[in-house]
């Protein structure tokens, strides 16, 4: 691969990243799916290993439930790190969210994304991603800890433990 090659596919992977976190923060359910290979898995890890949401219906129903019950995030993302093998993608970048709430602005996550992408079509999809929270200390935070509840109850009721 030349190295224009791996220049433009590392830009259309950051761009595709780029548009995973504007697409859930501005409700667009749709396009936050689109980011996905169809039997894309998100992940959250946990010290007890974690929730998932594989392929595009339980990706479905998590960004709906995310939306409705945590509106108000902003996902930045930062420090992108991205290794290419022809069609295949390895990514990890540093991952801050923010919840805006009337009395406050609360970062509700301080972590990292680590992602496998596959390019099928011509296009770079998540074939997985998983978000690392770097500690909870911020949930435990009582007035953000009662925001976030509701989407932590939602996940552990419909994710599948990993």
């Amino acid at each position: 691969m030349s190295e224009l090659d791996l220049l433009a596919n590392r830009l259309s992977i950051e761009d595709l990243f780029a548009r995973y976190a504007h697409t859930a923060d501005t409700y667009d359910a749709d396009g936050w799916i689109d980011c996905f290979a169809e039997d894309g898995i998100f992940e959250v890890a946990a010290n007890d290993g974690g929730i998932k949401f594989v392929g595009r219906e339980n990706l479905k129903e998590f960004i709906y439930a995310h939306i409705h019950l945590l509106p108000g995030t902003r996902h930045v993302m930062t420090n992108h790190l991205v290794d290419i093998d022809g069609n295949r993608a390895q990514h990890r970048c540093t991952l801050t969210g923010m919840l805006s709430r009337p009395e406050k602005v609360y970062t509700f996550i301080s972590g990292w994304y680590e992602s496998n992408l596959e390019k099928a079509s011509g296009q770079w999809k998540i074939k997985h991603r998983i978000v690392h929270g770097d500690y909870s200390a911020n949930s435990a935070e009582e007035e953000l800890s009662a925001y976030l509840q509701p989407l932590v109850d939602w996940m552990a009721e419909n994710g599948t433990l990993s």
